[in-house]
């Protein structure tokens, strides 16, 4: 199934609508096309191409199989080499049907803050101190920094929380969990979204602890 828009002047655009059997249907398509606007001085575009299933080839045989040997390494090496991973972000998103309060989120917060264990906050004797943005729309923004971490968890003033944390050590997918469970301890706050990103720069995609740098990648 194909759809060519077919334009000149305002008064003449329309779309001709194609319905084919053919293996060609491609090719066929650019001699119809050029036919058309050959013939009507019309300018032809092709806005849909709907096909259906591969048709079955019984017995097939590629002409020549490719293993990854034969495809070019370079530019996924480099990227390889080039990024340097420095901490994970992991971003949440809960949602209940009960009402929430600044201060109830800000009391969950608080209370999950105690779960963290991640090595920069084990190893001093920072204090964090939480933030309160609520000069802007129904809900609020509340903002904990460290030296080596944060966390942002923004209420949309409904049902709506997203939990935004970051560190640069210690903090792994069981960290995340202890702190979420204990955030939406005591309420009917459900998990809806769970995010994990590495970052740093040069193009990161793999976590800190994935990204051996000595060692080459068994692919390359």
């Amino acid at each position: 199934y194909v759809e060519v828009a077919l334009y000149g002047t305002a008064d003449d655009d329309f779309k001709l609508l194609l319905v084919s059997e053919h293996d060609d249907i491609v090719n066929e398509l650019k001699v119809v096309t050029k036919f058309v606007e050959r013939t009507t001085g019309l300018e032809s575009e092709v806005r849909l191409i709907n096909g259906g299933l591969w048709k079955k080839q019984e017995n097939f045989r590629a002409s020549h199989p490719y293993s990854p040997d034969d495809y070019d390494k370079t530019s996924p090496l480099e990227q390889w080499k080039s990024q340097h991973p420095l901490g994970l972000q992991i971003i949440t998103q809960m949602e209940t049907e009960d009402p929430l309060s600044k201060e109830l989120v800000r009391r969950l917060l608080d209370n999950a803050m105690t779960s963290l264990s991640v090595s920069s906050l084990d190893s001093s004797d920072e204090e964090i101190q939480i933030q309160e943005y609520d000069d802007l729309g129904d809900g609020c923004v509340l903002m904990a920094t460290w030296t080596e971490g944060s966390v942002f968890v923004l209420w949309d003033g409904r049902g709506h929380v997203d939990i935004n944390l970051f560190a640069y050590e210690g903090l792994d997918e069981e960290e995340s969990e202890a702190f979420n469970l204990r955030f939406r301890s005591g309420t009917s706050l459900r998990v809806v979204l769970y995010d994990e990103h590495p970052r740093g720069f040069g193009r990161v995609v793999n976590y800190k602890h994935d990204s051996d740098r000595e060692a080459e990648p068994h692919w390359s």
